[in-house]
């Protein structure tokens, strides 16, 4: 392999691609955007479209970026939601518990059920800690116990811990959708997971029973706010641990975070996260100290991650133009990184709509600027369309991994 002495940034924005927005006159953000940085790697470098996993599948943060992190592919699909959010809240899941990944959400109860008015309990930030240690520590019969770790904004894992807990049950999220929907009924998808549905099942409607009236929600509804009432889970899942390719290559890699999700997926993968309380999974996350901690990082690591929330955020609440302004931002703080001599690459896990706030089986831009092979290439306004005639061929997201690896080991 030889005497490595390259060295890499790989950029993962979440949700960076989109679709034609008609408030940005067909545009995506991305291409409506000013990012002469981006244009100018792409210019000097490959740029192209990228499939996360395949065409034509529609990836979630945890499988999307996990293949960029070093995840096998054929891996992908056991590598459940709630126990990364638990590894990255810093509870790694011990042998026979499970975990889901859950929100708090605005909850109204209809004669046909639960129906879901927010998701997000209106992106609750304050007061979530307190929500959580009323769930914390249930009993939900038969020796099963939760634990409840509120992790990003209205993001937390719910954690069961007893006899016979099987993860093979179904989503209660009904997702996003053009309205509100019902929440629905964890099911079993084998018949060994029953009691672990039943258990869910116990559990959101305990939450329901007990979040109304805590001083959190009265504090809300008397500022207008909508009340954390509820919870909804997705993603259930045990402990497994993964391959992983840049392990296996002998590289050591870091990742600069704010997103728990991604901190957990570094977590089960083999390597650290380099976290500040500025970092975080919104908007107000700092750009410029994730880039001057991963140009410090670089000293001591082969490839160094780093992670961006917002984008998707943006085009999950309908925001194409905060999408827009904030990967101005984004490419304005990634400017030392084009005069450091080092390989940049840019990647993402999925593309996000601004149009319906979902995800999409569109694959996604992507660059990978080498100074050492920096080409004198006509100039590139670095966007989807763009780089649907780009000079890097279509390929998924871990052929894509594979260039940049290629590149340190040359």
């Amino acid at each position: 392999m030889g005497d490595r002495r390259r060295k890499a940034v790989l950029l993962v924005v979440d949700g960076l691609g989109d679709l034609p927005i008609p408030e940005l006159d067909g545009q995506t953000p991305l291409e409506a955007a000013r990012t002469p940085n981006l244009d100018r790697m792409a210019a000097a470098g490959l740029y192209g479209l990228v499939d996360p996993l395949q065409p034509g599948r529609i990836p979630n943060t945890d499988s999307g970026v996990g293949v960029l992190l070093g995840l096998a592919p054929e891996q992908a699909d056991c590598l459940r939601r709630g126990p990364v959010e638990a590894a990255g809240a810093g509870r790694p899941l011990r042998p026979g518990e499970i975990a889901v990944r859950a929100n708090f959400a605005t909850l109204e109860a209809k004669p046909a059920g639960l129906l879901v008015r927010d998701r997000r309990a209106g992106r609750i930030t304050e007061g979530t800690q307190a929500l959580a240690a009323e769930l914390d520590g249930l009993d939900l019969g038969d020796g099963v116990t939760t634990a409840f770790v509120p992790t990003d904004q209205h993001r937390g894992v719910l954690i069961l811990s007893g006899p016979d807990l099987d993860p093979a049950i179904s989503d209660t999220d009904p997702g996003d959708a053009s309205g509100p929907a019902f929440l629905l009924v964890c099911e079993p998808l084998r018949p060994a997971a029953a009691a672990s549905a039943r258990r869910i099942n116990a559990f959101i409607a305990e939450a329901h029973d007990r979040l109304p009236g805590h001083p959190v929600n009265r504090a809300r509804a008397a500022v207008g706010k909508p009340p954390a009432n509820g919870v909804i889970t997705r993603g259930a899942g045990a402990w497994f641990e993964p391959d992983n390719v840049l392990v296996g290559r002998g590289l050591k890699a870091v990742t600069v975070a704010g997103c728990t999700t991604v901190r957990g997926l570094s977590r089960v993968l083999g390597w650290a996260t380099l976290v500040q309380p500025s970092f975080t999974a919104a908007l107000d996350t700092d750009l410029d100290g994730k880039v001057a901690a991963a140009r410090g990082a670089l000293a001591d690591h082969d490839i160094v991650y780093v992670h961006v929330k917002a984008p998707d955020i943006c085009a999950h609440d309908r925001m194409p133009l905060a999408k827009r302004d904030f990967l101005e931002r984004f490419d304005r703080a990634i400017a030392p990184l084009g005069a450091d001599g080092i390989i940049v690459a840019l990647a993402s896990d999925h593309t996000t709509d601004s149009n319906s706030g979902a995800h999409t089986a569109d694959p996604i831009p992507a660059l990978l600027f080498d100074p050492e092979e920096a080409r004198n290439g006509p100039p590139v306004r670095f966007g989807e369309s763009a780089c649907r005639a780009g000079n890097l061929p279509r390929m998924r997201s871990a052929e894509f991994l594979g260039r940049v690896l290629a590149r340190l080991e040359s």
